[in-house]
């Protein structure tokens, strides 16, 4: 009863849906109607074999589908880009499960990490912890292309030195704002071209978030600031200073409240 409660709402929102089955067996003397026999086959699958590894939580599953749901690369690729009929967060450790490991090596990498399908499940399976762990899986299997480990290597280094990231960020921008159209960038390097191949790249910010954020609190305490960026790039305008231009820019005007006489 409890998983039946658990399964509609968490898939549809429903107390429950049309497509529960109930089922009690063979028909008992003085029934008027109702099967002879009761034949219930249980189908493995590479069950067992999962109960007994580090993944067994998996197999908690009810396949409400709410990990798809709140999935941000399901709802932009849909369920057909998986090639399973498992697809989703769940569908990405439970293929390459039931399948072969290192025949669907690229599965467990298409996914953010962002703990949303965690979020959602309703029964709680560690679904980004499962992912990682598989990803370690493939690098012992040595399933990860040496151009991928050297691009994370790079991208380890960079982010642990910030002289480094401060160089990378400044050679980027440069290098991407003579390629760029309106903001937008239309084609990269190869190493990023499978990006631009089916969508544009938007231009990096002129400034770093961390320099936009020391900006805020500095005039958030009140202490005077000399002019930014002086002779460089025009700088990313505040949220409130961008929504003020847009009104004056469309003619917007906001009511102001009439002054109370006393």
């Amino acid at each position: 009863a409890v998983q039946l409660k658990v399964l509609a709402r968490s898939a549809t929102g429903q107390r429950i849906s049309v497509y529960t089955n109930l089922t009690n067996g063979p028909r008992q003397p003085g029934d008027k109607d109702g099967p002879e026999q009761f034949h219930l086959v249980v189908v493995d699958n590479g069950r067992s074999r999962v109960l007994a590894s580090k993944y067994r939580q998996l197999l908690r599953c009810i396949r409400c589908g709410a990990c798809l749901n709140a999935c941000p690369v399901y709802r932009a690729i849909g369920g057909h880009a998986y090639g399973s009929v498992y697809p989703g967060p769940i569908g990405k450790l439970l293929t390459p499960l039931f399948e072969t490991l290192v025949g669907r090596a690229d599965l467990p990498q298409v996914s953010a990490l962002c703990d949303a399908c965690r979020d959602a499940c309703p029964v709680r399976i560690e679904l980004p912890e499962m992912l990682i762990l598989m990803r370690d899986d493939l690098r012992r299997l040595g399933q990860v292309p040496l151009s991928q480990r050297a691009g994370f290597a790079a991208w380890a280094k960079v982010m642990t030195h910030p002289w480094l990231y401060r160089l990378a960020w400044r050679t980027a921008r440069a290098g991407l704002t003579l390629e760029s159209l309106q903001g937008w960038v239309q084609r990269i390097p190869p190493a990023g071209s499978p990006w631009t191949d089916a969508r544009d790249l938007p231009l990096p910010a002129d400034r770093p978030f961390h320099q936009v954020w020391d900006q805020t609190l500095k005039h958030a305490s009140g202490i005077p600031q000399p002019p930014d960026n002086v002779g460089g790039p025009t700088p990313t305008p505040l949220p409130q200073q961008a929504q003020a231009e847009h009104e004056r820019d469309h003619g917007i005007r906001r009511p102001h409240a009439e002054p109370v006489s006393a």
